[in-house]
């Protein structure tokens, strides 16, 4: 019995990452054929510089290229295979699809890494894609035009510009108070390089900022866990 579940297991996540790399490809593919359509209709009569173009590529995969390995590295075991995948394809992972995830998991008391939290992970990630392709296409269908100047008006404008930090301070704060003897030394070095360095300098990289971050969550515990500090849970 154990080893036909084990079979059913191993079937379903070969099967996701086979759909989950398909989808992907097709979904590069698509996106790539926006801007190509653009430029075969309009741009006949612009000169494309060579030069440029290839320095703007650099330019911009050395920036994006450490974001992309950083946010998959980051989120993927909170997303699971299948929600990563879907969460890659369809965007705006840390204002919703992360959420959706993390929120589902605390709600059904479920654990980030098991079958169950797999298929939780899935379904609400599924669904928050869902609720956001339709709410976005109703609202550019027909609520775009008196919804823009309310969102972008002086009154909504601050709230809407400190929503990524107020959904990342909601979320982390149960982890951080689960996880005090960890969270403490990342948040400290936060703090004390938001001090020292300033806004404007963290903001730039934040992405490498993120990265540092997680070897120092990862170094504290390997050195906690070696002092019998901080121990596993039995399971």
């Amino acid at each position: 019995m154990k080893k036909e579940v084990t079979n059913t297991q191993d079937a379903y996540t070969n099967k996701t990452h086979r759909i989950g790399k398909l989808s992907t490809l097709a979904a590069i593919l698509l996106i790539l054929m926006v801007p190509a359509v653009i430029t075969m209709v309009y741009g006949k009569d612009v000169e494309i510089q060579l030069s440029n173009t290839i320095s703007a590529i650099i330019t911009l995969s050395a920036i994006y290229g450490v974001v992309s390995v950083v946010e998959v590295v980051s989120f993927s075991p909170f997303l699971g295979s299948a929600g990563t995948y879907l969460s890659f394809i369809t965007g705006n992972i840390m204002n919703m699809k992360l959420p959706a995830a993390t929120n589902a998991l605390r709600v059904n008391g479920a654990e980030r890494g098991t079958d169950e939290g797999e298929v939780i992970t899935t379904l609400a990630i599924g669904a928050s894609s869902v609720v956001t392709t339709v709410i976005l296409f109703l609202g550019m269908l027909f609520l775009g035009r008196l919804l823009v100047p309310v969102i972008t008006g002086p009154a909504l404008a601050p709230a809407f510009n400190n929503v990524t930090p107020a959904l990342t301070g909601a979320l982390a704060a149960p982890y951080f108070a689960k996880n005090k003897k960890l969270s403490i030394p990342t948040v400290i070095a936060g703090c004390l390089l938001y001090l020292i360095l300033g806004y404007d300098f963290m903001s730039s990289g934040y992405s490498f900022f993120m990265l540092g971050f997680i070897v120092i969550s990862f170094l504290c515990y390997l050195l906690l866990y070696k002092t019998g500090i901080a121990k596993e849970e039995a399971k």
